[in-house]
C-alpha cells in the first residue's frame, strides 16, 4: 500500500506542475489564436514546430529514454551507483554528438531546399522558420534525457517544470510579437526565436537538480561500451515504431495544408488531368493545433504523468522478476486511467463549445474557426481515454524489454490512421483526421492490452471491469447533467465579457462535477475516494 502512496504521490507531483505548464500553454494559445487566428501563417508555424517536436520525442522522451531507463535502473540495482554514473556520461557523450550531427544536416537541408527547387510560398515559410527553430531538437532532447535520469532517481519536480519555462518563452515571444512588425508573416519570427531560446533555459534549470544528486557530466566517448550498444539496440525497433506514429502524426499536419486551398488561390487542384475540388480549407492545420492543444490538457496532466511515474516502478519490478507485484502496479494504474480518461472525453465533448468560445473566440479567430474547432475537438475526444491508456500500455512492453510488439502493432494502427486520413477528410474534412487518430489509437490500445495479458500472463482482475463500469455510470450522470445545465445558459454567439464566458462554462461544470461526485461516492468508486484522501493529505 505504501508503494501504492509513492506512486500516487509521483502522479501527484508531475500532474501539479503539468497542470501549471497546461494553464501557461492555454495562456499562449489563447494569444496566438488571438494574433494569428488560423491563417496559413499559423499553419506553417504548426508544421515547423512538429518537425522538432518529432525529434524530442523520438530521441528524448520516446526511445532513449524508454531504452535507457530499464538499464540505468538494472544498473543501479545491480552494480551500484558509481558504475551507473559512468553509464549515464557515455550515454549522454553519445546523444550530444549524435544530436548535434542532426541539427547541422537539418539546418543545410532547410537552407538549400529552397534554393534548389521551386515551392509555393506556405512551403517557403515552413522552411524559414525551420531554420530558427531546429536548433530547439538538441537542447529539448537533452532535457527529455535529463529528466529520464532524474526519474529513475525518483526526483520528478525540475524535469515536470521544464515545460512550464518553454510555455512562459513562448507567451514572451506572443506578448512581443505584434511589435515586431506589421504583417503576420513578419510577428511569426518573434514566436520561433523564443521557441528556441527556450530549449537552452530547459536545459539550465535542470543543472542545480542534477547537482543535488551528486550527477556530474564528464565527456566520455566510449562507443564501445557494451551498455550503450544494448541502448543502441533496444532503442532501434523503438524509434522505428515511434518514428511511425510521430510521421504520422506530422503527417496530419502535412495533409491538413497540403490539401487545403491556400488563402486566394484556387479551391482545386489537377491530379493527372482530373481536377479535383481540395476538401479543406486554409486554416486545417491551425484548427487541429488548437484541438489538439485541448486534448492535450487531460492527457498531459494525468495519461502522461501517470505513465511518467510508473514506469520506473515497472522496470524496478521487472529487474527483480516480482511479477506478483508488476500486474498489482498495472491494474492499479489501468483503473486509474480510465477513472480519468473516460469522464475527460464525456467532459470535452460535452463543454467543447464554451471552451473554445472562453478561450479562443476573439480578434482573429473568428466564428468559423470556433465552429471548425469544436467538429475537430468532437472527433478528437472519443479517444482521450485511449491516448492516456496507450502511454502505460507501452511502457509496460517497454519496461520487461520488449521494444517489438508496440512496434509491430504500433505500425499497423498507423498504417491503419493513414488510410482512414485520406479516405476521411473527402466527408468530415479535417474532423476526418481528427476521427482517424482516434479509432487507430482505440484499435492500438485493445490490441496491446491483449497482447500484454498474453505476453506476461498478466490478468486484468475484475476489480478493473468494476471500477470501470463505475466510472462509465458516474461519467455519464456527469456528461447529462452538464447538458442540461448548458441549455440553461443561452450562447454569447461570440460577444459577452471574459466573465460572461466564464460563467457560462465554469457553473455547468461545477454542476457536472458534483453530479460525478455524488455518483462516484454513492457507487463506492475506490479512485475517487484514494483521490479524495490524498488532497486531504496534501491540503
Amino acid at each position: 500500500m505504501s508503494e501504492s502512496k509513492n506512486l500516487l504521490r509521483s502522479v501527484q507531483t508531475i500532474s501539479v506542475c503539468t497542470f501549471l505548464s497546461r494553464i501557461l500553454g492555454l495562456a499562449r494559445d489563447m494569444i496566438c489564436a488571438s494574433i494569428f487566428g488560423t491563417s496559413m501563417v499559423w499553419d506553417a508555424f504548426t508544421v515547423a514546430f512538429k518537425i522538432p517536436n518529432l525529434f524530442r520525442r523520438l530521441f528524448g522522451e520516446g526511445a532513449l529514454s524508454a531504452a535507457f531507463i530499464p538499464i540505468f535502473t538494472e544498473r543501479i540495482e545491480k552494480h551500484g551507483r558509481e558504475e551507473a554514473l559512468v553509464f549515464f556520461n557515455v550515454v549522454a557523450t553519445a546523444l550530444i554528438i549524435i544530436l548535434g550531427g542532426i541539427v547541422l544536416v537539418g539546418e543545410g537541408s532547410f537552407f538549400i531546399i529552397p534554393r534548389a527547387f521551386q515551392i509555393q510560398e506556405k512551403w517557403q515559410l515552413v522552411l524559414k522558420l525551420l531554420i530558427i527553430m531546429f536548433p530547439y531538437v538538441f537542447f529539448i532532447c537533452l532535457v527529455a534525457f535529463m529528466g529520464a535520469v532524474l526519474n529513475t532517481l525518483r526526483h520528478f519536480f525540475m524535469p515536470a517544470i521544464a515545460p512550464v519555462i518553454m510555455n512562459i518563452c513562448w507567451i514572451i515571444g506572443a506578448v512581443v510579437a505584434p511589435y515586431t512588425g506589421k504583417t503576420l508573416g513578419t510577428m511569426i519570427y518573434a514566436v520561433a526565436i523564443s521557441t528556441f531560446l527556450s530549449g537552452l533555459v530547459q536545459v539550465i534549470i535542470q543543472i542545480p537538480a542534477f547537482r543535488k544528486k551528486e550527477l556530474y557530466y564528464q565527456f566520455i566517448p566510449r562507443f564501445t561500451d557494451p551498455g550503450l550498444k544494448l541502448v543502441l539496440i533496444r532503442m532501434a525497433p523503438i524509434v522505428f515504431g515511434l518514428g511511425i506514429v510521430q510521421v504520422n502524426v506530422l503527417l496530419d499536419s502535412i495533409i491538413a495544408v497540403g490539401f487545403s486551398s491556400p488563402q486566394g488561390g484556387p479551391d482545386h487542384f489537377t491530379l493527372g488531368g482530373m481536377t479535383i475540388p481540395f476538401p479543406m480549407k486554409a486554416g486545417a492545420a491551425s484548427v487541429l493545433y488548437y484541438s489538439d492543444r485541448l486534448i492535450q490538457f487531460p492527457l498531459g496532466v494525468f495519461g502522461i504523468a501517470m505513465a511518467t511515474a510508473v514506469f520506473p516502478l515497472f522496470s524496478t519490478h521487472a529487474v527483480r522478476e516480482d511479477w506478483s507485484n508488476f500486474s498489482t502496479a498495472f491494474n492499479r494504474a489501468l483503473k486509474f486511467i480510465l477513472f480519468i480518461g473516460i469522464p475527460a472525453s464525456l467532459s470535452l465533448i460535452v463543454f467543447r463549445e464554451p471552451i473554445i468560445d472562453l478561450l479562443y473566440r476573439r480578434n482573429q479567430f473568428d466564428a468559423e474557426s470556433a465552429y471548425r474547432t469544436s467538429r475537430v475537438i468532437l472527433f478528437y475526444a472519443i479517444g482521450v481515454w485511449a491516448y492516456c491508456g496507450l502511454h502505460v500500455l507501452i511502457r509496460a512492453f517497454y519496461s520487461v524489454k520488449d521494444t517489438v510488439t508496440p512496434v509491430k502493432i504500433g505500425a499497423t494502427c498507423v498504417g491503419l490512421n493513414l488510410v482512414l486520413n485520406l479516405s476521411l477528410i473527402w466527408v468530415l474534412k479535417e474532423g476526418g483526421l481528427a476521427l482517424s487518430t482516434a479509432i487507430s489509437s482505440i484499435v492500438q490500445i485493445v490490441i496491446l492490452t491483449l497482447s500484454l495479458q498474453k505476453r506476461l500472463q498478466i490478468k486484468i482482475k475484475k476489480e478493473v471491469f468494476a471500477s470501470l463500469l463505475k466510472t462509465i455510470v458516474a461519467s455519464l450522470a456527469m456528461a447529462v447533467t452538464g447538458w442540461f445545465a448548458l441549455r440553461m445558459f443561452p450562447g454569447l454567439n461570440g460577444g459577452g465579457s471574459l466573465y460572461a464566458k466564464g460563467l457560462r462554462l465554469f457553473i455547468p461544470m461545477l454542476l457536472a462535477f458534483a453530479a460525478f461526485a455524488a455518483t462516484s461516492l454513492l457507487l463506492k468508486l475506490e479512485e475517487f475516494g484514494y483521490l479524495v484522501k490524498l488532497s486531504l493529505r496534501k491540503g
